[in-house]
């Protein structure tokens, strides 16, 4: 038998339906032969999508056609709808009743009525028979009947899962060229205006919190909106699965990304006015199995710019260290710890105090977390060649006092930012380390010469968030003197203080979780004759240690146990971030 003669007889197995359409003048003859949306599909729906899509047959009339020659029930919604049972919805899988193109529209008496663009679509019947649904009548209706009206379920889903989020704050956002995007292409399972409200309630309930990040999580049956506070992350809200494509191609459009990439990371940039007031995120898609995972860092500007060296929690003689080193007129400042310890609050901080017309300030940074009016600030993009290193470059022929270093990742951003600081510059950086002292074997073993790194750095800052007890709900802590000794205080510190602990229940004040706010706890190595001796004998992390002790220097342990005597915080929050040494 010759392929055209196998196409004929296949369709008509397959298809019976079909056949009776292209025999009553419905859908042309040569318009299904050999046609690949008909001969690559086992699943006659299916077929029935693709031809409407195509537009090889109107919508109109394969409704026409179900009830003139096989006798089904024609759906009108006026006619025909009804109440239907919340539990009777949500029982049903969203992304079937998508895919097959029918749903639910009258619960009565035990009947379940069924609008389908394929009434005798026995997939559909059998679904609905596993979930418990035994008496079921099938009703025909068009592509845009059903489409509409799985809008209207997803959009009600949504609307009464952001109610308990809901606000009436003013949220604008800033989006660049979003008119010239046409959403409904993007968005085929939510409508609209329920998305931009659910886009907007999310972040508006982020920045209520105090969030740091939010999560937005898709899973199997559900997308979990999760919100990092004081630097615990849990979960607050749980949306329909149904939206999880919408939410993603409306936050896409808000950070200018591609909609249709979905294979690949994205990383873009938001930037909304909540009554007024301008907040930043920075906005990282990642796919998973389960579809694309937002986390969005909100970056409040404000928060920034009004910050005072003395808000970063800084013990009297620590800040009188920084701000000694941070006015000198060259040398390099380090900040290290690792991600979420504030180490880019600090350097914005102390980038604000030296921001003045006098100074010249350059920064690079991957990316550029918040915009400081007279600064001026690079926007690292290795895809192009624009690295660390070759803004460095850049900015040693732009006449500066003071450049900024997002991050020292490579041997060649090290050394020019060496020797940026040995030319007459203050060169501010991070790193990630554990500690100050372990930072100067990090700059060694990238490979920056002793000598370099001996003569060119002045002061190390490393530092970690803790968390600060809540001062409503806070409560005595009940521990014996051997209980304070053996964590490191001595009897005087045990006789001045009043020791507390986070109440486990909290309050409302606390989200219930007996902390609010965060405050910092630093170490910081200034480095004098002796550690630059070090460094050029052996550049050995623990000698520098030792030596620093010796000094009286307190590393980050026992600056939290600062924290504690002032009732700041507590043994259990110090534990959870900090090991003692």
């Amino acid at each position: 038998m010759d392929k055209k003669g196998t196409d004929k007889f296949t369709s008509r197995r397959r298809f019976p339906i079909l056949r009776m359409m292209v025999n009553k003048g419905y859908i042309p003859v040569e318009k299904v032969r050999g046609n690949p949306l008909v001969r690559d599909s086992t699943d006659f729906t299916e077929v029935l999508i693709n031809l409407i899509k195509a537009k090889i047959i109107d919508e109109e009339k394969v409704k026409e056609f179900f009830v003139d020659f096989l006798n089904a029930q024609p759906y009108e919604r006026s006619k025909n709808d009804t109440e239907v049972d919340k539990g009777i919805i949500e029982l049903i899988p969203y992304n079937f009743m998508s895919r097959k193109m029918f749903f639910p529209f009258s619960f009565q008496d035990g009947v379940l009525k069924v609008a389908a663009l394929n009434p005798y679509d026995i997939d559909i019947i059998q679904q609905l028979k596993f979930l418990g649904i035994q008496n079921i009548r099938m009703y025909v209706a068009t592509y845009s009947e059903i489409e509409k009206a799985l809008e209207r379920i997803s959009a009600s889903e949504l609307t009464e899962a952001i109610e308990s989020i809901d606000d009436e704050a003013s949220v604008e956002e800033e989006i660049q060229g979003e008119e010239e995007i046409n959403i409904q292409e993007a968005i085929v399972e939510a409508k609209e205006a329920p998305i931009v409200k659910a886009s907007r309630v999310i972040i508006l309930n982020g920045v209520k919190m105090g969030a740091s990040d939010i999560h937005i999580e898709p899973f199997e049956k559900e997308v979990k909106v999760r919100y990092r506070v004081d630097g615990i992350l849990r979960t607050y809200q749980k949306l329909p699965v149904s939206i999880k494509e919408a939410i993603v191609a409306r936050y896409k459009i808000m950070s200018n990304l591609d909609i249709a990439e979905k294979r690949l990371p994205q990383d873009g940039r938001i930037r909304v006015k909540i009554d007024g007031k301008p907040i930043d995120l920075r906005v990282s898609i990642l796919p998973t199995v389960y579809g694309e995972k937002i986390v969005m860092r909100i970056q409040d500007a404000e928060s920034y710019l009004n910050l005072k060296l003395e808000d970063l929690g800084f013990e009297p003689d620590d800040l009188e260290k920084v701000r000694t080193q941070i006015y000198r007129p060259w040398g390099m400042v380090l900040v290290t710890g690792p991600t979420g310890s504030g180490k880019t609050t600090t350097l914005y901080t102390v980038l604000m105090e030296r921001n003045t017309d006098d100074v010249n300030i350059e920064t690079a940074e991957d990316p550029v977390e918040v915009s400081i009016p007279g600064i001026n600030q690079v926007q690292v993009k290795e895809s192009i060649g624009l690295t660390f290193a070759e803004a460095l470059r850049s900015f040693l022929r732009q006449d500066p006092d003071i450049i900024l270093v997002g991050e020292i990742r490579d041997r060649e951003t090290a050394e020019i930012a060496v020797k940026a600081a040995l030319t007459g510059h203050l060169v501010f950086s991070t790193l990630h380390t554990n500690d100050a002292p372990s930072s100067i074997t990090r700059m060694v073993n990238i490979g920056v010469d002793k000598f370099l790194v001996a003569t060119a750095v002045n002061l190390i800052i490393a530092q970690r968030l803790i968390r600060k007890l809540c001062s409503n709900c806070k409560i005595p802590a009940d521990f014996p003197e051997e209980f304070w000794k053996g964590i490191g205080f001595t009897d005087e510190d045990i006789r001045e203080a009043t020791f507390f602990n986070h109440n486990p229940s909290g309050c409302e004040k606390c989200n219930h979780t007996g902390y609010k706010g965060r405050t910092a706890v630093h170490e910081i190595l200034e480095l004098d004759d002796e550690i630059r001796r070090i460094i050029l004998t052996t550049a050995n992390d623990q000698e520098i240690r030792e030596y620093a002790r010796k000094k009286g220097v307190r590393n980050l342990y026992e600056n939290a146990l600062l924290k504690i005597k002032r009732g700041m915080t507590d043994i259990a929050e110090v534990e959870r971030v900090l090991v003692k040494d």
